[in-house]
């Protein structure tokens, strides 16, 4: 454990602090960023992450909209410091047909957002939770958090239970706010009610890592790849050293009634999709796959007196447009941005003091859904392949790809619907025609085509 502080009042080295301005559950990329701002702007700040890092975790890809968070928390010359793969674009394929799409960021609406990188998490992770210790906040890693303690009316937190490692006895934190950053567990969202799946995203995921791939020449090799197949999609996403990080995206049915491990499934799907297969051609994979399921899910309350959820605790989309880092760090970074005016003004945080935060993450939220429920549409699937009428409303999809969704400008606002109109003629045109080689696009299998 080691504490240091830029924030006032932080504790000293060595001392387990009893009360705290805030304390984050989870030291992933957005309670790190969180504690960093905090710290940053003279607050007391404690961060409870129950592993050690690092720590493997997928989510590798970044998008350009990251780059400048990094620099407002004072973490880029770090970040190019550790020489990660520069990430310029994405290029995606349509499984058996000859539809690709190249998307490169630099065409964007606003040119300053050119590039980001691919990470491996486990270094990443680790870096910004160091970050957040030198920024000064106090920061606890095999620490777990047991308990939100609420007052009697149990409206608002008021602290945390923690058990450390090697001891028995639960040690109690008094915080003016709690933040859940635990990820996936959403651990505060027990208490508001638990959350809710997405029925039209019920998916699940395998993946591993491989030492090599055959990677574009260029500029564009260190760009993830997306392959669209009928029941899902893969990402490739290209590391500095030279290996790939390899996942597959299905429906989580066929998980449940596959025949054999889940090893067996990603083996079997990858000799099934010959884009993949081609590019792994000789290439050796280096680690166990790995497998999550329920992929979407969302919490109904984010916020309230003394309290806030932020990144994937609140919400997780299927990651084919590689949006949850964006949405960790900058949900993060608004709650912390609200956290401060709050406690500034009267000393303490009121559910009204989210109301910012609260309508401009699920704002963002909203742009980056219709377009991943659209990803599993023939209609919309198959514009997102057409070349774009306008290079204006290409510029705009491209915007949004790279996680322009928080602010969007009203040019972008306007290419976007633009984009939307287009699949509603491209709808017209299917049930004219045919599908095509979008036929079976759907991202579900029929029961009767499901071997």
């Amino acid at each position: 454990m080691s504490v240091n502080g830029l924030g006032q009042g932080n504790a000293s080295p060595g001392v387990f602090p009893a009360e705290a301005d805030a304390v984050v559950c989870g030291g992933g990329p957005g309670g790190s960023t969180f504690a960093t701002l905090m710290a940053r702007m003279g607050h007391r700040a404690i961060v409870f992450e129950r592993e050690k890092f690092p720590r493997f975790h997928i989510g590798e890809s970044l998008l350009p909209w990251n780059v400048p968070l990094f620099e407002r928390i004072g973490v880029l010359s770090k970040l190019k410091a550790a020489a990660p793969q520069v990430k310029r674009g994405a290029r995606f394929y349509h499984q058996g047909s000859s539809f690709t799409r190249p998307v490169l960021f630099a065409n964007g609406i606003d040119s300053d957002h050119p590039s980001s990188f691919q990470v491996k998490r486990a270094e990443f992770d680790a870096l910004l939770l160091n970050h957040a210790r030198e920024s000064g906040a106090a920061v606890f890693e095999e620490a777990r958090v047991t308990e939100v303690l609420f007052s009697a009316d149990g409206k608002r937190a008021r602290g945390v239970k923690v058990l450390l490692k090697g001891e028995s006895e639960r040690r109690t934190v008094d915080a003016k706010v709690v933040v859940d950053a635990t990820g996936r567990d959403a651990f505060l969202s027990r208490h508001l009610g638990g959350r809710r799946r997405d029925p039209l995203l019920d998916r699940s995921a395998a993946f591993a890592h491989y030492d090599t791939f055959r990677r574009a020449e260029g500029p564009t090799g260190g760009d993830i790849v997306i392959v669209t197949t009928p029941d899902g999609w893969w990402w490739l996403i290209p590391f500095s050293d030279g290996s790939v990080s390899v996942g597959i995206v299905m429906p989580s049915r066929r998980f449940k009634e596959r025949q054999g491990t889940v090893e067996q499934l990603f083996e079997e799907s990858v000799l099934a999709t010959p884009e993949v297969r081609d590019l792994l051609a000789g290439s050796k994979r280096t680690m166990d796959v790995q497998a999550i399921a329920d992929y979407s899910y969302s919490t109904p309350r984010i916020s309230g007196d003394g309290f806030c959820l932020v990144g994937d605790a609140a919400c997780f989309l299927d990651p084919v447009f590689s949006t949850g880092v964006l949405l960790a760090m900058q949900s993060a970074e608004i709650a912390a941005s609200s956290v401060d005016r709050a406690l500034r003004a009267k000393g303490r945080v009121d559910a009204s003091d989210f109301r910012r935060f609260e309508r401009t993450y699920r704002g963002a939220i909203r742009r980056f859904e219709r377009f991943v429920h659209g990803f599993y549409e023939p209609h919309v699937l198959e514009t997102f392949y057409t070349p774009a009428p306008n290079p204006w409303m290409e510029r705009g999809v491209t915007t949004m790809l790279g996680g322009g969704v928080f602010h969007p400008t009203l040019g972008a606002r306007f290419s976007i619907f633009a984009f939307h109109v287009s699949t509603a003629l491209i709808r017209v045109q299917q049930a004219l025609r045919g599908r095509g080689a979008f036929e079976r696009a759907t991202g579900i299998l029929e029961p009767e085509d499901v071997k």
